[in-house]
């Protein structure tokens, strides 16, 4: 029976029986990978500090003919920093929500573990404000996984709309000419050209995003609407955030807490 070594995060866990958990961890070779990690609820466990969400290691891996079994961890990152916030955590826990949901299990997608890998790290370290980080991550992400919302030219016409007075952003395909849609709030060229630029970036470039508040929230809603309603597990992965639909509201928001836990 194999033993595999491979680099990868923990995008989720589940309780089972007394003292076990399964882990789906998301890793560079392998795609995600769903392992049970036995006795790791234990105090005296070696992997009691490895089965938790956001852990970065190198797994090995037991694969048999049954469920894959976790023998041990090397611990590389924790983004404990992430867990100190609320609002850091929120948005962690949808990045690593959406990742888990777009990575199907044995299938390697390097560019969204990349992806997934710097989010985490800026999140946790970055100076950049964590909103102007999630803009950033769901414009790449959206990219990355073959969704990527119409910018520059009109989502349903095709023409080039760079020049247009109005542009609107429809949930279902992102930019659009005033003649082809004129319902929806429209969004502005500085919005646009935001997200144009956070598409060409390298992932280690992220942390550069600055944006103000007004841009901020137009690309956020922008964002999280087209997410919603283009695929399939989006709505269900970006409720987590409802307690920060108000990028300019920034106030307590414990009352939402549990629901991420």
């Amino acid at each position: 029976m194999p033993v595999i070594c491979a680099e990868g995060i923990v995008t989720r866990y589940a309780n089972y029986r007394e003292s076990d958990r399964i882990l789906s961890i998301f890793t560079i070779q392998y795609g995600r990978i769903d392992a049970k990690a036995r006795g790791c609820r234990k105090p005296k466990s070696p992997l009691v500090n490895a089965c938790q969400p956001f852990v970065f290691g190198q797994f090995e891996i037991f694969t048999g003919k049954e469920k894959a079994t976790i023998n041990a961890c090397d611990i590389r990152e924790t983004f404990y920093p992430i867990r100190e916030d609320y609002e850091r955590y929120s948005i962690g826990s949808v990045m690593l929500r959406l990742c888990h949901d777009a990575a199907p299990e044995n299938e390697p997608n390097e560019a969204l573990f990349s992806l997934l890998y710097h989010s985490l790290s800026f999140l946790s370290y970055g100076a950049s404000h964590p909103l102007d980080l999630f803009c950033c991550v769901l414009a790449r992400y959206l990219n990355a996984i073959g969704y990527r919302p119409s910018i520059t030219t009109c989502a349903q016409c095709g023409r080039d709309i760079r020049s247009d007075a109005i542009v609107r952003f429809s949930p279902r395909g992102g930019a659009v000419c005033n003649a082809c849609e004129q319902h929806g709030d429209p969004v502005s060229k500085t919005a646009l050209e935001g997200i144009r630029r956070m598409l060409m970036m390298e992932d280690a470039d992220m942390d550069r995003v600055k944006l103000s508040d007004a841009v901020r929230g137009e690309i956020f809603r922008a964002l999280s609407n087209y997410t919603e309603n283009s695929i399939e597990f989006g709505a269900k992965a970006l409720d987590m955030l409802k307690g920060l639909r108000s990028p300019s509201q920034h106030g307590p928001m414990e009352e939402h807490k549990e629901e991420l836990e």
